[in-house]
């Protein structure tokens, strides 16, 4: 059970939204709580990648500088296309 607190702006537009939609206050609350959590998991588009977990190479070790340089492009499988053809993969 939770108990909220609505500023009596936001209440009447919650009321009005309800009373238009044949929906509960607590049908609405719980829909839009649920897609703001979800929404919250998601990865942001203006949030940096993550950093890769370099720990299984040796700090001296030459291919530290190329890991995660390619962070936009084709993929591989373009890159197959691109360089063998269309038809690269099929048999």
């Amino acid at each position: 059970m939770l108990s909220v607190r609505l500023p009596e702006a936001i209440e009447r537009d919650l009321t009005q939204y309800c009373a238009v939609r044949k929906l509960t206050k607590s049908q609405v609350v719980q829909e839009a709580l649920a897609e703001y959590l979800v929404a919250a998991k998601a990865p942001s588009p203006n949030k940096p990648a993550p950093e890769p977990d370099l720990s299984f190479l040796a700090p001296d070790d030459p291919i530290r500088q190329f890991i995660g340089i390619a962070k936009d492009g084709p993929s591989t499988d373009e890159w197959m296309a691109i360089t063998r053809g269309e038809g690269w993969n099929k048999r």
